[in-house]
């Protein structure tokens, strides 16, 4: 028998790498799986899954938080025309396991497969979950989290500790020669950059740099702020490596000592995995605050060091960047707590569950 999987959801790289990296994993282990992912064409999955040898086909869906009236009477129009095109999808396509990914386009996905009475499985990158995977938790037969405190969010029964699926592979061991005594400082603002980060160290590394000569730059700005990042670093030649975004990340991990980055899910699973120590920044304004929550975890558990955007001056980001700089013994100490909360076996754990669920013992209810 052939196990049939669709996936659903996406949007953003957060949504959409885990469900690549599981997708992977499965036909790592399955190679004649078949494997279908649906989501928005607003977000990443039209052009990232095709270099993955991955289908992708567009479903009708809109989201419904923090709207007005109008739009939110709107989604609710469509949600039904979504649904019927998820029928369409499950009839053609016959999965054995549906995978909601989050983001409002697994929504009408997920309710077809409630109807069609396929098994549904949640994957909840983030501390605090969403919308979407929160109405459909009560209808999953799995949910597996990224965060030992979400399972206060979810149906104990049904839910499993695994951590975030990272791609395999994107995580080697730093390969450091002992006359090599550069830092290297790699600084993510996430695919699409952050303009506060990218604001904050074009003001506060000159001067680092000046009085550290071992110090060494890799920033991802993003295309708005490439330009006037590239100029306030032009004098430091190969020091700094200014990019709009970094397509290499397995090398951008291995070269790196620290991180500065915001506080994704996907980004800090691939930190933890690498074993990698940041400053964590959480962009102030995603849904419920969630990566706050998440840059929480980690630095409570001594791997990161949490600074709140609104409480961040150029004189205590300084502080903070120098105190590491100075202290290569508290370095090896976060990287060693990170590299304990990282989960590399993820992708491998709900594959092999998935796999198990799409062997025919039976119709799910």
């Amino acid at each position: 028998m052939v196990a049939r999987f669709i996936f659903c959801g996406g949007g953003t790289g957060g949504h959409l790498f885990p469900g690549i990296a599981i997708a992977l994993a499965i036909r790592k282990k399955a190679p004649d799986s078949a494997i279908l992912f649906i989501g928005t064409r607003r977000g990443l999955e039209e052009t990232v899954l095709p270099s993955y040898g991955f289908e992708f086909r567009p479903v009708k869906s809109a989201g419904f938080k923090n709207l007005g009236l109008m739009k939110k009477l709107k989604a609710l129009f469509i949600l039904p025309l979504g649904i019927l095109e998820g029928l369409k999808t499950i009839k053609s396509f016959k999965p054995h396991v549906v995978i909601g990914l989050g983001s409002y386009s697994a929504l009408p996905v997920m309710v077809a497969g409630i109807l069609k009475r396929i098994h549904r499985v949640i994957q909840e990158q983030n501390s605090i979950p969403g919308l979407t995977n929160r109405l459909l938790a009560p209808f999953a037969h799995k949910i597996f989290i990224s965060f030992e405190t979400t399972a206060q969010h979810f149906p104990r029964n049904k839910t499993v500790l695994t951590g975030n699926p990272i791609r395999e592979g994107l995580c080697h061991e730093k390969e450091k020669s002992p006359s090599d005594n550069t830092t290297h400082l790699l600084i993510l603002g996430g695919s699409l950059g952050a303009h506060f980060i990218n604001t904050l160290c074009m003001a506060v590394l000159p001067d680092l740099l000046a009085r550290h000569p071992k110090l060494e730059v890799t920033l991802q700005t993003g295309k708005q702020d490439l330009p006037a990042a590239q100029k306030a670093f032009e004098e430091y030649g190969g020091r700094v490596h200014v990019e709009a975004f970094i397509e290499d990340m397995k090398s951008a991990y291995q070269r790196a000592d620290f991180v500065i980055a915001r506080a994704g899910a996907t980004t800090l699973a691939e930190l933890a995995a690498c074993g990698l120590p940041a400053i964590l920044i959480p962009f102030p304004y995603a849904a419920n605050d969630h990566q706050t929550e998440n840059a929480r975890y980690y630095a409570s558990r001594g791997g990161a060091i949490l600074m709140p955007q609104s409480e961040i001056s150029e004189e205590t980001f300084t502080k903070t960047l120098e105190n590491l700089l100075t202290d290569p013994e508290k370095l090896q100490a976060m990287a060693t707590k990170m590299k304990a909360l990282g989960h590399p076996e993820a992708a491998e754990s709900i594959a092999t569950t998935l796999l198990s669920l799409a062997a025919p013992t039976g119709s799910p209810s």
